[in-house]
């Protein structure tokens, strides 16, 4: 057994990985596009592990590189990502990343860098990343985590391999939490992976944090508001969040992060009700969606930020 048999679900993704390391040639460009909660980060520890496994059958687990990867430990594997609290890299970041990539790995034949929520940077990090990407110093390996790919410079995407992760489904989900949770009760799993979409990530936070199943509760309750377009409704759901911007911006991400994912078919589904949009309108709300949060980081005023967001979902849902 290897890593890849306890990650459900997938299969694409795994097939490219196994491909990969068969063939002995990994792109020195991974980027894995998919929705919160769909396995971004845990993906991007297992390329790193198959690209310095030792064993075989990578990615075997049992090796020293894998037990370190694993464990965070791998001197020749650097996470990169926007500090706690901040939403974008920063210039010193991509700095330092750009000088250390021409330095030889320390035991691995490889250095890997894993990039995380790589939507947040800016035009200016990506472009003084684009160079490393065009022509990478030998024996460097780069993986990029984002929601969306096309919130990446279109010259950034065309230099990597993009592998998208999708939520395995709920079957699927319920076996992953009862593998990754043996202690969990199995109604429990069940209800975590049908209110999830089958999103194992999304599952776990559902059981861990009250507080995150209110604001998916919520969320669900603006979803539905979409759906009949009723303009009051939505507004009276958005007032809920005046005194929560946190809390907004965690609902408008999860909306926002399933309407880019599939615009044509449901795009949130809650205890086995899904709710549907007509693309040309999805398009619109997630243009303002993407808008709201960017004044919800710009400290806009909650009171006029919720009245914003009601009235502009409200009238792009009656276009």
């Amino acid at each position: 057994m290897t890593l890849l048999d306890r990650f459900f679900g997938n299969n694409k993704a795994k097939e490219a990985l196994v491909f990969y390391q068969r063939d002995g040639r990994f792109p020195h460009g991974i980027l894995l596009e998919g929705q919160e909660g769909t396995g971004r980060k845990t993906f991007a520890r297992m390329i790193a592990a198959a690209a310095l496994c030792e064993g075989e059958n990578a990615p075997c687990g049992q090796c020293r590189h894998c037990k370190k990867i694993w464990k965070d430990i791998h001197p020749d594997v650097q996470w990169i990502a926007p500090e706690p609290g901040k939403k974008s890299f920063k210039k010193e970041q991509v700095e330092r990343l750009r000088a250390d990539a021409w330095i030889k790995p320390n035991e691995a034949p490889r250095k890997v860098y894993i990039l995380c929520e790589t939507q947040y940077m800016t035009a200016w990090a990506q472009n003084a990343l684009l160079k490393l990407l065009e022509e990478p110093p030998a024996g460097v390996m780069f993986i990029l985590t984002c929601d969306n790919r096309f919130h990446l410079l279109e010259t950034v995407r065309s230099r990597v391999i993009t592998l998208t992760m999708e939520a395995p489904g709920e079957e699927a989900a319920v076996r992953a939490l009862l593998d990754q949770m043996p202690e969990l009760d199995a109604e429990k799993a069940h209800a975590a992976a049908g209110r999830s979409g089958g999103n194992v990530g999304l599952a776990k936070r559902l059981l861990a944090d009250g507080q995150y199943a209110l604001i998916l509760e919520k969320a669900a309750g603006l979803c539905e508001k979409m759906e009949r377009a009723d303009r009051f409704g939505i507004l009276q759901v958005l007032s809920g969040f005046e005194n929560d911007r946190e809390g907004l911006l965690c609902c408008l991400a999860q909306i926002r992060q399933l309407l880019a994912q599939n615009t044509t078919d449901a795009f949130l589904k809650k205890n086995g009700r899904q709710y549907r949009i007509l693309p040309l309108q999805a398009g619109k709300v997630l243009d303002i969606i993407e808008q709201g949060m960017e004044y919800a980081r710009q400290n806009m005023g909650m009171p006029l930020l919720t009245t914003w967001l009601g009235a502009g979902i409200g009238s792009a849902l009656e276009e």
